[in-house]
């Protein structure tokens, strides 16, 4: 269940940051401060989009950023942070982000369980306006538990 993913601890709300690096630097200290991941892993998500671009935008405003399933990661992990002020992706057709999940593998995988999970809630209407419009943490965890 994605409420075994995204605990109290691994969200968080009114989040300021001026660019989309700094959404990805953000998700990820939030899984190395749990240590699920380690610093390196942080800057891998950074090279994802550098190299491939902002595919990781799932639905309008929502941001998945990951890194390379592997050894910079020490069990499958999910972050979510939810943003006070837009930022966006200027060097790709400028597209806006209000929130950055983090995830991370540790093989190709073992996160598929995580990956359908995030994939149901990510249809809800009502947690998707949670989440870009810098809904409390209260309300958006009391959705999550309905997963």
């Amino acid at each position: 269940m994605i409420k075994d993913f995204l605990k109290e601890e691994n969200v968080k709300t009114n989040v300021l940051v001026e660019t989309w690096q700094d959404a990805a630097i953000y998700t990820g200290n939030i899984l190395l401060e749990l240590k699920k991941v380690n610093e390196r892993f942080i800057k891998s998500m950074i090279e994802v989009v550098e190299k491939y671009g902002p595919y990781m935008i799932l639905v309008p405003k929502v941001c998945f950023f990951h890194g390379e399933p592997g050894p910079n990661v020490k069990e499958p992990c999910l972050s979510l942070a939810v943003l006070k002020e837009p930022v966006y992706f200027k060097e790709y057709t400028n597209q806006q982000i209000n929130c950055a999940f983090a995830f991370g593998a540790t093989d190709k995988d073992s996160h598929m369980n995580m990956i359908m999970e995030l994939a149901k809630i990510l249809q809800d209407e009502e947690f998707i306006e949670l989440i870009t419009n810098n809904a409390s943490k209260e309300a958006i965890m009391e959705k999550i538990y309905k997963y």
